[in-house]
């Protein structure tokens, strides 16, 4: 439940000010853009000078293209001040990477997420732990802080609580996720026109990369891990980018009997980004916080601290006491 006084503060600042960058976190997802184009909408409709970035690289999954208001992004290098700095679904700076830096610039730094473990690092603090996205939050502080939503920023708020609630799947999708998406729909979005963009435009090269990573996936049945590995010779013999990857994972999910599901995913730089998700039982964000990540207790993730796929497996199973 966000304070009363966190909202009085977020209204004065917005009322105050004309400019703002909106930063969403590094390698962005649903959320993460949805939100941040969303809020970028609803503060340009109130006369905002605005700016939406991520951390490089800045590339966000195609899937997302279709949203409005994805001209706006640019690069970091092509930031030079603004007043507000809103910082969009990320639990701590780190998350923002160089643009740490920026935030001791500008004069209010609000920050909107739902992550457990944020560190309350704004000037305010718009958190709610147990919104299912930071879109939920978005649409529901937007209209007590000055802004209005239209329908364009409505479209985006909702491909952001859709895709983090794995279509109104996960344990996170609450009462208030469903009225909101359904206020959402009643202003003229179709769900059926954000299910084809998101859910409906894969590329046959993904298609059959994930075919291959699902051939050669790993099931311990009796620690119920299942896990598989994407690798930078994966991505070339297909012709994908490592951002088409972003829900791969979720095809894991489908086996019955498994309690977690990981994908190894090689970067450019050598270094393994570890997605994961649990089912209800399994708090699996105290496991990526343990290895220098962070997340939710069924869908978190971190970048690996080992050199290699196979010592990043054992560092994984070591830290959810799987030998």
């Amino acid at each position: 439940m966000i304070k009363e006084k966190e909202l009085k503060e977020a209204l004065r600042f917005v009322e105050q000010c004309s400019s703002a960058v909106v930063l969403g976190h590094e390698n962005p997802d649903g959320d993460a853009v949805g939100s941040s184009l969303g809020l970028a909408l609803m503060l340009e409709d109130k006369g905002y000078r605005v700016t939406v970035s991520f951390p490089e690289p800045l590339r966000i999954p195609h899937r997302y293209l279709f949203l409005p208001g994805a001209e706006k992004l640019q690069t970091p290098e092509g930031i030079s001040d603004c007043e507000i700095l809103f910082a969009v679904d990320c639990a701590n700076p780190d998350r923002l990477d160089l643009f740490r830096d920026f935030i001791p610039k500008c004069r209010a730094v609000i920050n909107i997420d739902h992550h457990p473990d944020n560190t309350m690092f704004g000037t305010v603090n718009l958190v709610d732990h147990e919104a299912a996205a930071t879109a939920e939050i978005i649409y529901a502080v937007g209209p007590q802080i000055g802004l209005r939503i239209s329908k364009d920023a409505a479209l985006c708020l909702y491909t952001g609580i859709v895709t983090d609630t794995g279509r109104f799947q996960f344990s996170n999708t609450r009462e208030e996720t469903l009225r909101i998406a359904s206020e959402i729909v009643h202003m003229g979005v179709d769900p059926s026109y954000v299910y084809e963009n998101v859910y409906q435009s894969d590329s046959l090269e993904y298609v059959r990369l994930l075919g291959k990573v699902l051939s050669e996936a790993v099931f311990e049945k009796e620690s119920g891990l299942i896990y598989a590995v994407v690798t930078r010779a994966d991505l070339d013999e297909f012709g994908v980018n490592m951002e088409e990857t972003e829900d791969l994972i979720d095809a894991l999910r489908t086996l019955k009997g498994h309690r977690i599901a990981a994908i190894f995913k090689e970067l450019k730089d050598g270094r393994i980004r570890v997605s994961l998700r649990s089912r209800n039982d399994v708090d699996i964000g105290s496991v990526a916080r343990k290895l220098g990540g962070g997340g939710h207790r069924v869908a978190a993730g971190y970048v690996s601290s080992k050199s290699t796929i196979e010592d990043a497996l054992l560092e994984l199973k070591g830290a959810i006491g799987v030998d």
